[in-house]
């Protein structure tokens, strides 16, 4: 497994047009970002304490990036069929499949981690700092957080990482994960047409990957609830792929 990881990793890093593209767009999009609340009369955030406190709010937005994570790992593997090429060369395909999620995995949180830097490094040059306790506190807050949404992120990268695999293509995959992320506001406009059903509706809600995170953007999010949903997912989501992957014949 790891030299097999190792080799997705080094393909990432020499997929340099692809990934720091994306890191690129990232980057990019934070700076336009503060840009707009920097400049005077688009918004009332005047200092460091302000645009710290948006932070959190974007945070949904993770779910919708991990398909282009997974993208990265798993570009173009069926058009090229390198895919085939792995399988045909003898390796376990529990290695092929459990190293590219491991892979996806880790560069999520690598890009992750460079967004939330480059964010507060600029947001500290842009900005001033001038109530110190309370970036302090909002630091804290933002740690608890990242902490609840990160188990709801994985969870979503298993689920579109099953779904490359089980659609034989990224773009297919990618709609119906958009499907299951809205499925929340689908059960929603439901109850409103089948109030009998309301509890087996949110009952379903409940357990949607997605749903987690409702409470993650108003700052109350569960942490035990959120690291339960988002591991059921990528453990089941992990399980299927799997066993899918395993007895598929590969073409």
């Amino acid at each position: 497994m790891g030299n097999y990881l190792n080799a997705e990793l080094y393909k990432i890093l020499h997929r340099r047009t692809y990934t720091l593209g994306m890191l690129g767009f990232l980057l990019g999009g934070e700076a336009l970002l503060l840009i707009l609340l920097r400049t005077a009369g688009f918004s009332n955030a005047t200092t460091f304490n302000d645009v710290l406190g948006v932070l959190p709010m974007t945070l949904s937005m993770g779910l919708y990036l991990v398909p282009a994570v997974v993208d990265i790992v798993f570009s173009d593997q069926y058009k090229q069929n390198t895919l085939k090429n792995e399988v045909s060369y003898g390796l376990f395909r529990g290695r092929i499949y459990l190293g590219k999620l491991l892979a996806a995995c880790m560069t999520a949180v690598a890009l992750c981690t460079l967004v939330l830097v480059f964010y507060v490094a600029l947001a500290t040059v842009m900005f001033p700092v001038r109530e110190p306790a309370l970036a302090a506190e909002q630091f804290s807050q933002l740690g608890a957080s990242l902490a609840a949404a990160l188990p709801v992120w994985l969870g979503g990268l298993g689920l579109i990482h099953m779904l490359i695999f089980l659609s034989k293509g990224s773009t297919s995959a990618t709609v119906i994960y958009i499907v299951i992320l809205s499925g929340g506001n689908i059960l929603d406009l439901m109850q409103m047409f089948l109030p009998r059903l309301a509890p087996v509706l949110s009952t379903v809600k409940y357990w949607l990957v997605a749903t987690p995170m409702d409470g993650v953007l108003r700052g109350v999010g569960d942490l035990s609830y959120a690291w339960m949903v988002g591991m059921l997912w990528l453990v089941v989501s992990t399980l299927i792929g799997l066993i899918s992957f395993c007895k598929r014949e590969i073409n």
